[in-house]
């Protein structure tokens, strides 16, 4: 079986549907509420065991009830939970996650005890699993100290090593320019290059500069539009799957979980990406955020029914 080791964030989620985004002094009534795990990190490592790999996953959570609400979360999805720490003295994160009538989510992270995880930490942690794990998968939602420990380790061990450049941090590009994949959105793209991403042009342009960073490929996620698959052979537009969007929120968590997931199954980049849309797709479909991660048997039935349209 394919193993991954994810490097990122633990996080207990407080969802709400809301008709609006609220404003300053409102008491707005939410529609519905639900209480989950998630975290990029927790939501890519289920989303990998559910689409048939296996993951261990490196964070921290606090010594409370939420942690273990979320540890207890994580090791029914089958997910290895032996590298993460509850740290004492700490609080688990949390985010409150407010979801409008068309799916777009405004999210506010307490990230708590995910900054106590160490680049030393790290480190340890996958000490006993080199020799069994395919690739390494990190995310922004970490201490830029771990994020780099989870790169320059990953690439000294000979495995690919996918970066999901979210959320925004101003980390270093020496942070993330060893990465195989390097994958932001477009807000995180603007980010890294330093000026505004709106359309298709500097899209590219973006993409292109990344990429001469150093990475070996750049895959920018677009939702509805696309993603755009840059290395120094080719650029592909990668097209999205039409779906009824219900809820943003892990989208992108489940795309680079099954970009890597593919990767490291020695899949061709253009089709790992493919695979990671469709992944990335169904997850907009059900309210929630690891609970909505896909199995692989939804992202082989979306995939097969797309076959005939590329035709």
């Amino acid at each position: 079986m394919t193993k991954i080791a994810v490097i990122g964030s633990l996080v207990v989620d407080m969802a709400m549907r809301t008709p609006r985004v609220p404003r300053r002094g409102d008491n707005l009534h939410a529609h519905s509420f639900k209480m989950g795990a998630g975290g990029k990190g927790a939501n890519a490592a289920a989303a990998i065991v559910r689409m048939d790999g296996a993951a261990l996953l490196v964070g921290c959570v606090g010594d409370d009830d939420l942690g273990r609400f979320e540890l207890a979360a994580l090791q029914r999805e089958g997910v290895d939970t032996a590298g993460v720490s509850a740290v004492q003295g700490a609080q688990t994160a949390v985010a409150f996650v407010m979801v409008d009538p068309g799916g777009e989510n405004t999210i506010l992270v307490a990230n708590e005890a995910n900054e106590w995880l160490t680049g030393a930490a790290v480190e340890s942690a996958l000490v006993p699993h080199w020799e069994t794990l395919d690739a390494v998968l990190v995310n922004f939602e970490a201490s830029e100290g771990a994020v780099a420990a989870a790169v320059r380790s990953g690439r000294a061990h000979g495995l690919p090593v996918v970066v999901d450049a979210g959320p925004i941090r101003q980390y270093s590009r020496d942070t993330w320019c060893q990465a195989t994949v390097l994958s932001p959105n477009l807000p995180e793209a603007a980010a890294l290059v330093g000026y505004p991403v709106q359309d298709d042009d500097s899209a590219w342009r973006a993409a292109r500069e990344l990429l001469a960073a150093g990475p070996e490929a750049v895959v920018v996620k677009r939702g509805a539009q696309g993603a755009l698959l840059v290395t120094r052979e080719e650029e592909l537009v990668i097209p999205s799957f039409p779906v009824e969007v219900v809820d943003t929120t892990g989208a992108g968590d489940a795309f680079t979980a099954g970009l890597t997931l593919a990767i490291a199954e020695g899949r061709p980049l253009q089709e790992a990406a493919r695979f990671a849309s469709a992944a990335g797709a169904l997850a907009v479909t059900r309210f929630g955020t690891l609970e909505a991660m896909p199995d692989r048997g939804q992202v082989d039935s979306m995939l097969a029914r797309d076959e005939p349209s590329r035709q």
